[in-house]
Protein backbone atom coordinates (compact mmCIF):
# COMPACT_ATOMS: atom_id res chain seq x y z
CA UNK A 1 0.00 0.00 0.00
CA UNK A 2 2.93 2.34 0.58
CA UNK A 3 3.72 2.36 -3.14
CA UNK A 4 0.32 3.81 -4.00
CA UNK A 5 0.88 6.47 -1.36
CA UNK A 6 4.19 7.37 -2.98
CA UNK A 7 2.61 7.55 -6.42
CA UNK A 8 -0.11 9.81 -5.10
CA UNK A 9 2.36 12.14 -3.46
CA UNK A 10 4.52 12.24 -6.59
CA UNK A 11 1.61 13.65 -8.55
CA UNK A 12 0.04 10.72 -10.37
CA UNK A 13 -3.12 11.43 -8.37
CA UNK A 14 -3.36 14.28 -5.91
CA UNK A 15 -4.09 13.10 -2.39
CA UNK A 16 -5.70 15.36 0.19
CA UNK A 17 -3.53 15.10 3.29
CA UNK A 18 -6.67 14.71 5.42
CA UNK A 19 -7.14 11.22 3.99
CA UNK A 20 -4.62 8.67 5.30
CA UNK A 21 -3.57 5.61 3.33
CA UNK A 22 -6.20 3.48 5.11
CA UNK A 23 -8.89 5.53 3.31
CA UNK A 24 -7.73 4.31 -0.11
CA UNK A 25 -10.37 2.03 -1.65
CA UNK A 26 -9.50 -0.19 -4.62
CA UNK A 27 -11.95 -1.93 -6.94
CA UNK A 28 -10.84 -4.19 -9.81
CA UNK A 29 -12.85 -3.42 -12.93
CA UNK A 30 -10.95 -5.45 -15.53
CA UNK A 31 -7.66 -7.05 -16.56
CA UNK A 32 -5.36 -7.04 -19.58
CA UNK A 33 -3.03 -10.00 -19.98
CA UNK A 34 0.29 -8.94 -21.56
CA UNK A 35 2.16 -12.19 -20.86
CA UNK A 36 5.81 -12.34 -21.81
CA UNK A 37 8.78 -13.39 -19.72
CA UNK A 38 7.17 -12.24 -16.48
CA UNK A 39 3.55 -13.17 -17.21
CA UNK A 40 2.55 -9.53 -16.91
CA UNK A 41 -1.08 -8.71 -16.22
CA UNK A 42 -2.45 -5.18 -15.97
CA UNK A 43 -5.23 -4.93 -13.42
CA UNK A 44 -7.58 -2.06 -14.28
CA UNK A 45 -8.35 -0.68 -10.83
CA UNK A 46 -10.61 2.11 -9.70
CA UNK A 47 -8.90 3.88 -6.79
CA UNK A 48 -10.94 6.15 -4.53
CA UNK A 49 -9.51 8.52 -1.94
CA UNK A 50 -12.19 10.45 -0.10
CA UNK A 51 -14.41 11.85 -2.85
CA UNK A 52 -11.82 11.51 -5.61
CA UNK A 53 -11.54 8.52 -7.94
CA UNK A 54 -9.21 7.53 -10.74
CA UNK A 55 -8.76 4.42 -12.87
CA UNK A 56 -5.24 3.01 -13.04
CA UNK A 57 -3.69 -0.01 -14.72
CA UNK A 58 -1.79 -1.69 -11.90
CA UNK A 59 1.12 -4.05 -12.53
CA UNK A 60 1.03 -7.73 -11.53
CA UNK A 61 3.75 -10.13 -12.68
CA UNK A 62 5.68 -13.25 -11.73
CA UNK A 63 9.37 -13.20 -10.83
CA UNK A 64 11.30 -16.21 -9.51
CA UNK A 65 8.03 -18.09 -9.09
CA UNK A 66 6.48 -15.39 -6.90
CA UNK A 67 3.65 -13.02 -7.81
CA UNK A 68 4.79 -9.41 -7.60
CA UNK A 69 2.10 -6.78 -7.07
CA UNK A 70 3.97 -3.56 -6.30
CA UNK A 71 0.96 -1.19 -6.36
CA UNK A 72 2.57 0.56 -9.30
CA UNK A 73 0.80 1.60 -12.50
CA UNK A 74 1.58 1.25 -16.19
CA UNK A 75 -0.15 4.01 -18.17
CA UNK A 76 -0.68 3.40 -21.89
CA UNK A 77 1.30 6.56 -22.61
CA UNK A 78 4.59 5.03 -21.44
CA UNK A 79 4.35 1.86 -23.51
CA UNK A 80 5.99 3.25 -26.69
CA UNK A 81 9.18 4.11 -24.80
CA UNK A 82 9.25 0.73 -23.08
CA UNK A 83 8.61 -0.95 -26.43
CA UNK A 84 11.69 0.84 -27.80
CA UNK A 85 13.82 -0.56 -24.98
CA UNK A 86 12.46 -4.06 -25.52
CA UNK A 87 13.02 -3.95 -29.28
CA UNK A 88 16.36 -2.13 -29.42
CA UNK A 89 18.47 -3.27 -26.48
CA UNK A 90 20.05 -6.55 -25.44
CA UNK A 91 18.17 -8.84 -23.07
CA UNK A 92 20.83 -8.39 -20.40
CA UNK A 93 20.88 -4.59 -20.50
CA UNK A 94 20.46 -2.76 -17.18
CA UNK A 95 18.40 0.43 -17.16
CA UNK A 96 19.39 3.44 -15.06
CA UNK A 97 16.32 5.25 -13.75
CA UNK A 98 14.56 6.55 -10.66
CA UNK A 99 12.85 3.81 -8.68
CA UNK A 100 9.27 4.70 -9.76
CA UNK A 101 9.86 3.13 -13.17
CA UNK A 102 11.63 -0.06 -12.10
CA UNK A 103 8.73 -2.51 -12.12
CA UNK A 104 7.35 -1.35 -15.47
CA UNK A 105 10.81 -1.62 -17.04
CA UNK A 106 11.24 -5.17 -15.73
CA UNK A 107 7.71 -6.49 -16.25
CA UNK A 108 6.90 -4.83 -19.59
CA UNK A 109 10.23 -4.05 -21.30
CA UNK A 110 11.83 -7.16 -19.75
CA UNK A 111 15.03 -5.38 -18.77
CA UNK A 112 16.47 -5.12 -15.29
CA UNK A 113 16.36 -1.68 -13.61
CA UNK A 114 18.98 -0.33 -11.24
CA UNK A 115 16.12 0.48 -8.82
CA UNK A 116 12.59 -0.82 -8.38
CA UNK A 117 11.83 0.41 -4.84
CA UNK A 118 12.57 3.33 -2.55
CA UNK A 119 14.63 3.21 0.61
CA UNK A 120 12.91 3.39 3.96
CA UNK A 121 14.70 6.69 4.60
CA UNK A 122 13.19 8.31 1.51
CA UNK A 123 9.70 7.10 2.42
CA UNK A 124 10.00 8.54 5.90
CA UNK A 125 11.28 11.90 4.71
CA UNK A 126 9.04 12.46 1.66
CA UNK A 127 5.90 10.42 2.14
CA UNK A 128 5.01 9.58 5.75
CA UNK A 129 3.52 12.94 6.67
CA UNK A 130 1.44 13.03 3.48
CA UNK A 131 -0.28 9.69 4.05
CA UNK A 132 -1.19 10.11 7.70
CA UNK A 133 1.44 7.78 9.14
CA UNK A 134 4.29 8.31 11.57
CA UNK A 135 7.78 7.11 10.59
CA UNK A 136 7.41 4.14 12.95
CA UNK A 137 4.36 2.97 11.01
CA UNK A 138 6.14 2.84 7.66
CA UNK A 139 6.53 -0.75 6.50
CA UNK A 140 8.65 -1.44 3.46
CA UNK A 141 9.92 -5.03 3.26
CA UNK A 142 11.15 -4.53 -0.31
CA UNK A 143 12.97 -1.26 0.32
CA UNK A 144 16.49 -0.91 -1.08
CA UNK A 145 19.63 0.46 0.49
CA UNK A 146 19.58 4.23 0.90
CA UNK A 147 23.13 4.28 -0.47
CA UNK A 148 21.78 3.17 -3.86
CA UNK A 149 19.04 5.81 -3.77
CA UNK A 150 21.67 8.46 -3.01
CA UNK A 151 23.96 7.26 -5.80
CA UNK A 152 21.16 7.58 -8.34
CA UNK A 153 19.96 10.92 -6.96
CA UNK A 154 23.46 12.44 -7.05
CA UNK A 155 23.90 11.30 -10.64
CA UNK A 156 20.55 12.81 -11.63
CA UNK A 157 21.37 16.09 -9.91
CA UNK A 158 24.90 16.36 -11.28
CA UNK A 159 25.68 19.09 -13.79
CA UNK A 160 28.57 17.12 -15.28
CA UNK A 161 27.61 14.03 -17.26
CA UNK A 162 30.83 12.34 -16.13
CA UNK A 163 29.26 11.61 -12.74
CA UNK A 164 26.21 10.10 -14.39
CA UNK A 165 28.32 7.93 -16.68
CA UNK A 166 30.54 6.83 -13.79
CA UNK A 167 27.56 5.82 -11.64
CA UNK A 168 25.89 4.06 -14.59
CA UNK A 169 29.13 2.16 -15.14
CA UNK A 170 29.32 1.25 -11.44
CA UNK A 171 25.87 -0.37 -11.71
CA UNK A 172 26.50 -1.95 -15.11
CA UNK A 173 23.83 0.20 -16.79
CA UNK A 174 23.94 1.47 -20.37
CA UNK A 175 20.34 2.64 -20.85
CA UNK A 176 19.36 5.95 -19.21
CA UNK A 177 15.57 6.20 -18.86
CA UNK A 178 13.82 9.45 -17.96
CA UNK A 179 10.22 10.64 -17.90
CA UNK A 180 9.15 14.26 -17.91
CA UNK A 181 7.45 13.52 -14.57
CA UNK A 182 10.97 13.53 -13.09
CA UNK A 183 10.57 17.30 -13.06
CA UNK A 184 7.83 17.06 -10.44
CA UNK A 185 9.64 14.28 -8.56
CA UNK A 186 12.88 16.21 -8.29
CA UNK A 187 12.16 17.21 -4.68
CA UNK A 188 12.76 13.59 -3.68
CA UNK A 189 16.18 13.60 -5.38
CA UNK A 190 17.27 16.56 -3.27
CA UNK A 191 15.77 15.32 -0.02
CA UNK A 192 17.43 11.92 -0.40
CA UNK A 193 20.88 13.53 -0.36
CA UNK A 194 20.04 16.01 2.37
CA UNK A 195 19.75 19.12 0.21
CA UNK A 196 17.06 21.75 0.06
CA UNK A 197 14.76 21.00 -2.92
CA UNK A 198 14.91 23.39 -5.86
CA UNK A 199 11.85 24.38 -7.84
CA UNK A 200 11.49 22.12 -10.92
CA UNK A 201 11.38 25.18 -13.18
CA UNK A 202 14.37 26.84 -11.53
CA UNK A 203 17.52 27.52 -13.51
CA UNK A 204 19.52 25.51 -10.98
CA UNK A 205 17.47 22.33 -11.39
CA UNK A 206 17.03 22.68 -15.16
CA UNK A 207 20.82 22.71 -15.45
CA UNK A 208 21.12 19.26 -13.85
CA UNK A 209 21.25 15.98 -15.74
CA UNK A 210 17.66 15.20 -14.69
CA UNK A 211 16.39 18.62 -15.71
CA UNK A 212 18.09 18.52 -19.10
CA UNK A 213 17.17 14.90 -19.80
CA UNK A 214 13.51 15.36 -18.88
CA UNK A 215 13.42 18.09 -21.52
CA UNK A 216 15.21 15.96 -24.12
CA UNK A 217 18.28 18.17 -24.22
CA UNK A 218 21.80 17.24 -25.23
CA UNK A 219 23.94 15.52 -22.60
CA UNK A 220 27.65 15.19 -23.26
CA UNK A 221 28.72 11.57 -23.74
CA UNK A 222 25.17 10.36 -24.30
CA UNK A 223 22.96 10.13 -27.36
CA UNK A 224 19.22 10.75 -27.22
CA UNK A 225 17.93 7.66 -29.04
CA UNK A 226 14.22 7.92 -28.24
CA UNK A 227 11.91 10.76 -27.27
CA UNK A 228 8.16 11.30 -27.06
CA UNK A 229 5.86 13.49 -24.98
CA UNK A 230 6.48 11.31 -21.90
CA UNK A 231 9.79 9.50 -22.21
CA UNK A 232 13.41 10.19 -23.10
CA UNK A 233 15.99 7.42 -23.52
CA UNK A 234 19.74 7.93 -23.81
CA UNK A 235 22.59 5.56 -24.61
CA UNK A 236 26.33 6.20 -24.23
CA UNK A 237 27.94 7.52 -27.39
CA UNK A 238 30.14 5.04 -29.20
Amino acid sequence: MIAIGVALVCGCVRQDSTHPTDDILKEVIGTEVIGGKYNLTLVDTNITIGNRSSSMKMISYVKDGEVVEPDMMLPDSVRPGLDWISENTHEDEIVFCWWDYGHMIRAYAEREPVLDAPSREILVTTVAKHIGKSPDEIECPDCVSHDVIQDVARALLAEDSKMLLDVMNDYGARVFYVQNSDLSKSFAFYVSIGEEPKEPDSEEFLGTIAGRAANGQEIEGLELVYSDEITQIYLPED
